[in-house]
């Protein structure tokens, strides 16, 4: 059976299995038979038509393409999963810049705020290089520590999820990740942070010159 769309004022009648239905003037939905549906309107079909296996699907009208039902249902998968992707790898960038962002800052107040020391350390006898090397030094363990207790605290919840997700599903549900992420995030936060720590510490020392 197909399903249509007819107005209100139609006079036709729901039929459900052998027995009629009284008229209804709420209802706007009808089941009508399909033959009747194709003689009003030949494009009147469906996008997708799933034929029993015993039967033999042909693609000899103009338009139409037959599937496999296991590859039609990977294909529909794949497309839904680049989307998730998509979406995934968006939301991994505006988290990791933003963060890239509050990491540099920070480093650059750091920096900022030791400018006394760095003058104190330089008054005793540090050349530039030497203090910017523990500038660069210091910047780098913060970012080390930082990176390491992030991934730490990130892990539970994740193995919960997982182990969540398989008790749900009844399925053996591993923890993936994504390797090349995380390294890509914590060097580009390093250099970044590093950056900015050499770039402030640099001009706090030439004023003080």
């Amino acid at each position: 059976m197909s399903r249509t769309r007819v107005s209100r004022r139609s006079c036709l009648r729901r039929r459900e299995a052998d027995r009629v239905l009284p008229d209804d003037p709420a209802a706007v939905n009808f089941v009508v038979a399909r033959d009747l549906v194709r003689a009003h309107d030949l494009a009147a079909l469906t996008d997708d038509i799933f034929v029993p296996a015993g039967n033999k699907a042909s693609a000899a009208v103009p338009g139409t393409a037959v599937h496999d039902a296991m590859q039609y249902a990977l294909d529909d998968y794949n497309t839904d999963a680049k989307l998730t992707d998509s979406l995934a790898a968006m939301l991994i960038v505006i988290a990791v810049g933003y963060s890239v962002i509050a990491v540099a800052n920070s480093m650059a107040m750091a920096a900022h705020g030791r400018r006394r020391d760095y003058a104190v350390m330089k008054s005793a006898g540090g050349t530039v290089r030497q203090l910017l090397k523990l500038a660069v030094g210091g910047t780098a363990l913060l970012v080390v520590v930082g990176a390491g207790l992030g991934v730490l605290v990130t892990l539970p919840p994740l193995a919960g999820m997982a182990s969540g997700l398989s008790q749900a599903t009844s399925s053996d549900v591993s923890l993936h990740l994504n390797d090349g992420a995380i390294v890509t995030a914590i060097v580009g936060t390093l250099a970044a942070a590093v950056l900015a720590g050499v770039m402030v510490t640099g001009r706090t020392l030439r004023k003080s010159a």
